[in-house]
C-alpha cells in the first residue's frame, strides 16, 4: 500500500541553535504541517472527489481520516513502525489493510504490506513483503515478494534500486519478470508539504512524490513502451514557499488528471 499522499514519497525536521550572546539572531523551527489534503478530478472517469484530515501530536503523524477510512500511525521512539487502515461503514471502523515496518541502524531494513485482514486471514489475504539494502554508493536496493496467506511461503516479485539526490528520489529502476521500468524525477526548489512529519523521510518510496521538494516533472519508459512518457505538474506556492494547489497533466501536457489543494 502506497499512502496517498501526492506527496507522496521521503524530510527531516529543522533544527534551530540558540546562542546566549543576545546580538546573535535566533532561527525558528520550520513547524508547517498540513491539516487538510483535498484531491480533485476533472472527471469522474479519473477520480472520486475526496478530502483528507491529518492529526498531528507535535510533529508525529496520528490519523489521516478520509469519507470513508481512516488511517492510524504507531511510532516506536521517532520512527513510524505501522499503519493501519480501517474502512468506515455505518460508522463502524472495520480494519482492513496493515503496513508493518522494521529498521535496522536507524534505516528501513523491511515493509510488509497486508490487505484483505479477516476473522479467517487475520494476517491478511494478500501479503507482500520488501526487503531493503541501503548501498554504500547511496542508492538503496530493495526486493518485493508475494507471500501467500496461509504456510507464509514467499515468492520474488520484483525487485529494484531507488536513487537519491538532497533528500529528493530521482530515479527509480524495477524489474518484473522480463519487463523493466524506469522512472525519473525532477524537482523544483520549494517546500514539500510533508517535510516536516517526523518519520516520513525514512520511508523511502512508500509515499509518492516525498521529498524535501517537490516532483515537477516524471520521465517514465518501460521494456513495452520504450519511448519515454513525460508528466507535468504544476504548482501554487504560499509566501513561506510551501505548495498550496498542485496540479498534475497527463502525458500530453495539455489535459489536468488530478489536482491536489493544501491547508495548513
Amino acid at each position: 500500500m502506497k499512502i496517498k499522499l501526492f506527496f507522496f514519497s521521503a524530510f527531516a525536521l529543522l533544527l534551530s541553535s540558540c546562542s546566549s550572546d543576545e546580538n546573535s539572531p535566533s532561527q525558528e523551527i520550520d513547524s508547517t504541517l498540513p491539516k487538510t489534503i483535498s484531491y480533485i478530478y476533472p472527471s469522474v472517469y479519473l477520480g472520486i472527489n475526496s478530502k483528507e484530515t491529518l492529526t498531528y501530536n507535535g510533529n508525529k503523524i496520528v490519523t489521516i481520516v478520509r469519507e470513508d477510512s481512516k488511517t492510524v500511525f504507531t511510532y516506536n521512539g521517532d520512527v513510524i513502525i505501522k499503519e493501519e487502515v480501517f474502512d468506515i461503514e455505518n460508522g463502524k471502523e472495520i480494519k482492513n489493510e496493515e503496513v508493518s515496518y522494521s529498521y535496522e541502524s536507524g534505516k528501513l531494513k523491511t515493509r510488509i504490506f497486508r490487505e484483505s485482514i479477516s476473522a479467517e486471514y487475520p494476517d491478511g489475504y494478500f501479503i507482500e513483503k520488501v526487503v531493503y539494502t541501503h548501498n554504500s554508493n547511496g542508492t538503496v536496493s530493495y526486493i518485493n515478494y508475494d507471500v501467500e496467506n496461509i504456510k507464509k511461503t514467499e515468492t520474488k516479485s520484483a525487485e529494484g534500486t531507488l536513487t537519491y539526490k538532497d533528500g529528493n528520489l530521482i530515479k527509480i529502476e524495477e524489474k518484473s519478470g522480463s519487463s523493466a521500468t524506469i522512472l525519473l524525477f525532477e524537482y523544483d526548489s520549494k517546500k514539500n508539504p510533508l517535510k516536516n512529519i517526523l518519520g516520513f523521510n525514512l520511508l523511502l518510496n512508500e509515499i509518492d512524490g516525498f521529498g524535501n521538494n517537490n516532483i515537477v516533472k516524471t520521465t517514465k519508459t518501460t521494456t513495452e513502451f520504450p519511448n519515454p512518457s513525460v508528466y507535468v505538474t504544476s504548482y501554487i506556492y504560499n509566501d513561506a514557499s510551501y505548495p498550496t494547489r498542485h496540479t498534475s497533466f497527463d502525458g500530453g501536457g495539455k489535459n489536468i488528471e488530478y489536482e491536489i489543494e493544501y491547508a495548513y
